[in-house]
């Protein structure tokens, strides 16, 4: 693998995990919204499943601090991914300079 093909592949990795984190809110967006659902527990008042319809808003909140935490997280982990990939092209271009010889 060249050096160029190294480094493309560190430029392509935060569009990924761009997407990544996309992927991640529209997963807890669905869960939301069609998972959490309390209308499949509260068919009639007789219906012996009601007291569950009060879980799914918890649930449904437990899932939006999941996705508050997560993309938190992912865009914390990404901001570094950035600094860090700074520093290693700064190490190469100083690298490179000081040994002009060799090629890629």
């Amino acid at each position: 693998m060249t050096l160029s093909a190294v480094w493309a592949d560190l430029d392509r990795l935060d569009d990924q995990m761009a997407e990544l984190a996309g992927q991640a809110a529209e997963l807890t967006s669905y869960a939301r919204r069609w998972v959490c659902q309390r209308a499949g527990f509260e068919p009639s008042p007789l219906c012996l499943l009601r007291p569950l319809a009060e879980l799914m808003d918890l649930l449904a909140d437990g899932f939006g601090e999941l996705r508050d935490l997560a993309l938190e997280d992912w865009a914390d982990l990404r901001h570094d991914l950035v600094l860090t990939r700074q520093d290693l092209r700064a190490v190469d271009d100083g690298v490179v300079g000081l040994m002009p010889v060799v090629a890629w």
